[in-house]
């Protein structure tokens, strides 16, 4: 097995909404956002954008614990592809609400990234744009209905869309007392369900994810998203699927209670560090 190493971190107001970890005087752009909707292609507008969608299906793996599970939903994602039809980055518009689904997506764009059967974009696609957008959607619906196992996400999910909330932002912070060994024993409950993918061990792919997480006082998972990329969509996808398995198993840490005294809903960011284990 490679070496995996997670580590929590407590955001007294809730997860940053930002790509990265300014310093003073830096600019950071932000890694986990897609461009604004007018900024980029939808896919179901072009023969080439359908083209695409059909090669990027085969890619698309429906996880067998959310299938059994019940659960679906639609991932909304967009890409950023070469002339020669190379996607060079994607990232997830709005979730669907479950880890899983969100993670099973992100994989199938990281497997985009390295495919070698690219389709290269006709001049009349974008022709002013060097490296486009892309927008498209994934749908995770089974051919036949599953029996609903574990219910579905509370409708106020704080982390549902990728960087865009604040959590338990304003609520009394959450001392380092009250949390006691809470952030270890969360990211130790983490690391049991983290699988490097074989395509990132392959390629060598190294990085950290963070993830905003949100937990409801009886710690059940109401959302979770990247708030900041580790540079790879199969690492990221990896992280969110980590934390449905959480959810599914209902492994997730119980609230200390001196927290759920005060909190309704916590939201802090689980890092997550993707090594390679030395020789």
């Amino acid at each position: 097995m490679k070496h995996l190493m997670a580590a929590l971190a407590i955001l007294l107001a809730g997860c940053a909404s930002s790509g990265g970890r300014a310093k003073p005087g830096e600019v950071v752009v932000d890694d986990t956002r897609c461009p604004a909707a007018a900024q980029m292609v939808q896919a179901t507008d072009s023969d080439y954008g359908r083209v695409f969608l059909r090669r990027f299906s085969t890619r698309v793996a429906y996880p067998e614990e959310a299938l059994s599970a019940g659960q679906t939903g639609t991932v909304q994602l967009c890409a950023r592809l070469g002339r020669d039809g190379q996607v060079q980055d994607a990232r997830i518009a709005a979730g669907s609400g479950f880890p899983l689904l969100d993670g099973a997506a992100l994989l199938a764009s990281g497997a985009m990234m390295s495919a070698k059967d690219r389709e290269p974009m006709p001049p009349d696609f974008a022709p002013e744009r060097k490296e486009p957008w892309i927008a498209f959607s994934v749908n995770f619906k089974p051919e036949r209905p599953a029996d609903p196992t574990y219910p579905r996400e509370a409708d106020n999910r704080e982390c549902k869309e990728t960087g865009s909330k604040d959590g338990d932002a304003g609520a009394k912070a959450v001392s380092l007392e009250a949390w006691s060994g809470y952030p270890a024993e969360f990211s130790d409950a983490v690391k049991k369900e983290l699988v490097y993918p074989r395509q990132a061990l392959d390629a060598s792919l190294t990085g950290v994810t963070l993830l905003c997480v949100s937990l409801d006082k009886d710690s059940r998972l109401l959302g979770v998203s990247v708030s900041q990329s580790s540079g790879s969509p199969l690492l990221d996808g990896a992280s969110l699927i980590a934390l449905g398995m959480m959810q599914l198993k209902i492994e997730i840490p119980y609230v200390p209670d001196r927290v759920r005294q005060s909190h309704d809903t916590v939201t802090f960011t689980q890092e997550i560090d993707w090594k390679l284990s030395k020789p």
